[in-house]
C-alpha cells in the first residue's frame, strides 16, 4: 500500500517537474527569428589584420583591425567594431598620417570610410594632432571632413578647438571650420 502511494506521489512530481520545464522552454519566435536574421551577422569574420598597400612598388596605406567584420546584406560594407588603425605614407616611404579610432565603418559602394568614438589623427610632417568624435573619407571627392567639434593641438603646445574641419586627403591643406583658441593658465 504504502509503495503505490509513494509510486503515484513521485509520478505527479515528475510530470509536474515535465510541465513545468515544458512550458517554460517555449520559443518566442521574435527572439529566434532576431538570432538567426541575416541582417545581424557578418558574412566573414577576421581577426589581427595588419595589410599593407603599395602603388608601384611604393608603400601608400598600413590597416591594423582588431577585428573586421564584413557585410554583403542589405548594402556591402566592412566594419571594425574593435578599433581601427590607418597609416598613409608618402612617395619616400615616411609616414605621412596616422589615423586611430575605436570603431570604423567602410561602405564599398558608396567610396566612403567613416571612424567614429575616439577619432586622432597625427599629421607626422607637422605635429599636428587632429581630435574628434566622428571623421569621415569620402573617397570620391578625395576629401576628409568632420561636422562636429574638433580639437587640433599644434605642435608649439597650442590648442585650437573648431565647429568642423575639412581638409584633403593627404591631410595637406585642411581647416578648422570657426576655430577658437583655448588659453591655459598656471595658478
Amino acid at each position: 500500500m504504502i509503495g503505490k502511494r509513494w509510486c503515484k506521489q513521485n509520478m505527479v512530481i515528475i510530470f509536474g517537474v515535465i510541465a513545468v520545464f515544458c512550458y517554460n522552454c517555449s520559443n518566442d519566435i521574435a527572439v529566434v527569428a532576431s538570432l538567426t536574421d541575416k541582417q545581424n551577422l557578418p558574412d566573414e569574420t577576421s581577426k589581427d589584420i595588419h595589410l599593407l598597400m603599395s602603388t608601384n612598388g611604393l608603400l601608400t596605406y598600413e590597416f591594423v583591425f582588431p577585428r573586421l567584420d564584413h557585410y554583403t546584406f542589405p548594402e556591402k560594407y566592412y566594419e571594425t567594431p574593435e578599433g581601427v588603425t590607418i597609416v598613409s605614407y608618402d612617395d619616400f616611404g615616411e609616414k605621412n598620417v596616422t589615423l586611430t579610432a575605436d570603431y570604423g565603418i567602410n561602405y564599398e559602394d558608396k567610396k566612403r570610410m567613416e571612424a567614429k568614438r575616439n577619432v586622432v589623427i597625427t599629421n607626422h610632417k607637422n605635429g599636428d594632432v587632429i581630435e574628434s568624435e566622428h571623421m569621415i573619407w569620402d573617397m570620391t571627392d578625395h576629401r576628409i571632413y568632420s561636422k562636429g567639434q574638433i580639437r587640433q593641438t599644434k605642435t608649439d603646445g597650442s590648442v585650437y578647438v573648431g565647429d568642423a574641419f575639412e581638409s584633403d586627403e593627404n591631410m595637406e591643406k585642411y581647416e578648422l571650420i570657426n576655430p577658437k583658441i583655448i588659453f591655459y593658465t598656471e595658478e
